[in-house]
């Protein structure tokens, strides 16, 4: 239609990780006019901000993708090879792709986010959907999207998707707990008979060390090689006899380069980084489901 070209297209990514991270590109004959990156704190917030282009412009396209477990790939399209994996077909929607592999989600938590919010999302992708457009080396290779909360993984053999999970990135409280355990201690103590006056005088003295900026940071990257270790016994005694050759991480959380040497040093394998928009190929995503 020849006044296409003239209209301006809004196309809205977003998804929850800590905080709601927003990409709007407005776009008009296949040129980007505007991008803006936003992150809110809240929903309401996050709806406030989409609400005033639904207002404003006709067309609108909003995407987001799915973070729970209830989700996964499939090497088949046979509705069979769901039934041997212990999948209930009846409770899921799945995609086909290229005739080879399948990606599915629950299609209760895909109702659960389109009744979440007050306007209608266009396209809700698998968190595992971003990961497989962009992958690149697919044989003998894992991908793993790093969030802040937790981590998708993809492995590939022979060019195929087979294996997939998700994993929650769970704060480590052991230095808590030290700390827990040493007040209670204290509290035993008469401090009046049991510290001596000394020992008083030298604990006066003592500063306190503050914790290095980096700790969360340090934690995330422990986790995840933890995370890793398991994934890839399961992936080793379930799903391939071939030995990984590669772990590409796609970070977008900026987690550092300390991550590939942890890895290549814990689980012998080399590994890659890549910074990854996950906002940016969600619209991407959508703008070719809308041709």
């Amino acid at each position: 239609m020849f006044l296409e070209k003239f209209i301006k297209t809004v196309y809205i990514s977003f998804y929850k990780d800590e905080e709601y991270k927003l990409l709007c590109e407005i776009k008009k004959n296949n040129k980007t006019l505007e991008s803006l990156k936003k992150e809110f704190d809240s929903k309401e917030k996050l709806i406030e901000f989409i609400n005033i282009y639904l207002e404003d412009y006709a067309r609108v396209y909003i995407s987001t993708f799915v973070n729970s477990i209830n989700q996964g790939i499939v090497p088949s399209c046979n509705k069979n090879e769901y039934k041997k994996r212990e999948i209930e077909i009846e409770n899921i929607k799945y995609l086909c792709i290229n005739n080879n592999y399948s990606i599915y989600i629950s299609i209760y938590d895909l109702m659960t986010i389109k009744k979440e919010f007050p306007f209608e999302i266009d396209f809700i992708y698998s968190i595992f959907a971003p990961i497989d457009f962009t992958a690149k080396h697919r044989n003998n290779t894992f991908y793993v999207l790093i969030l802040q909360e937790k981590i998708a993984i993809i492995g590939y053999k022979n060019n195929i998707p087979i294996y997939s999970d998700i994993f929650e990135l769970k704060e480590e409280n052991d230095e808590n707990d030290e700390v827990e355990d040493d007040i209670e201690l204290l509290e035993e103590i008469d401090l009046e008979d049991e510290i001596s006056e000394d020992i008083e005088e030298e604990a006066e003295n003592i500063e306190i060390e503050e914790k290095p900026e980096d700790l969360t940071l340090t934690t995330i990257e422990h986790n995840i090689v933890k995370n890793l270790k398991d994934a890839i016994k399961d992936y080793y005694e379930n799903y391939s006899d071939d030995f990984l050759e590669k772990i590409i991480f796609l970070d977008t959380i900026n987690i550092g380069n300390d991550i590939k040497k942890l890895t290549e040093d814990e689980l012998l394998l080399d590994s890659n980084i890549i910074n990854f928009d996950l906002p940016k190929i969600l619209n991407i995503l959508s703008e070719r489901e809308n041709v």
